[in-house]
């Protein structure tokens, strides 16, 4: 194993449950929330986009949101269980996120082709777009009043590590080095001030951050 063990422990447990273990359970709460969003989870990205272009935003999205209100707060519960359990306080959030965003976390338990704890590229090598998936699904849990000061503090530090990803271009299945501490730190620094309305605008921005190509 390299890499931030703590991080390592949280993504091996987080991808487990959600993906490679889910319960009947969370698979029909993601199919709730696909079901609302062009019948895959990965859609709420796109109605997310799609209203705040069209201006419909925060109105339209809402009532797209609204009929799977269950199964967000039923993720919520789970996903906030697994990042307390590992997690104090803000520092360590913004540590395993940062270390999820830059790829260092090579983990041999994990199955051929996904031994990197790291939001995956698409087919063809595409940037990965889980990070604004994720920020839409945050989205949607706090107009629906669920976690909402914890789902706030979280999202920024999803824009973590979506900015770490999208300037370090990371490969799987490979040791990536960590960010360097100076340029980390002043990262986490710039995401750590920005309100729920400036991370909204954050991801209005595609594929990558503001000034990243």
């Amino acid at each position: 194993m390299h890499g931030d063990r703590l991080a390592n422990e949280l993504w091996y447990d987080y991808e487990q449950t959600f993906y490679y273990n889910a319960t009947p359970e969370i698979s029909a709460a993601y199919a709730a929330v696909g079901e609302h969003a062009g019948g895959d989870v990965e859609g709420m990205f796109y109605v997310y986009s799609l209203t705040r272009k069209a201006g419909t935003y925060p109105e339209k999205f809402y009532s797209r949101v609204e009929p799977a209100r269950d199964a967000y707060a039923y993720l919520s519960r789970l996903q906030l269980e697994i990042l307390d359990r590992y997690c104090r306080n803000e520092r360590d959030l913004a540590r395993v996120f940062l270390r999820l965003g830059d790829g260092s976390l090579y983990d041999p338990r994990m199955p051929e082709g996904f031994k990197v704890h790291m939001m995956n590229l698409g087919p063809n090598g595409e940037p990965p777009m889980n990070w604004l998936v994720w920020h839409a699904i945050i989205r949607a849990m706090t107009m629906l009043d669920i976690d909402v000061r914890r789902w706030n503090s979280i999202d920024r530090w999803v824009g973590l590590g979506w900015a770490a990803q999208s300037i370090l271009k990371p490969r799987p299945e490979q040791v990536n080095p960590p960010m360097a501490r100076k340029a980390a730190h002043r990262l986490t620094l710039e995401w750590a001030r920005r309100t729920p309305e400036e991370m909204d605008k954050a991801f209005d921005s595609f594929p990558y951050p503001e000034g990243v190509s």
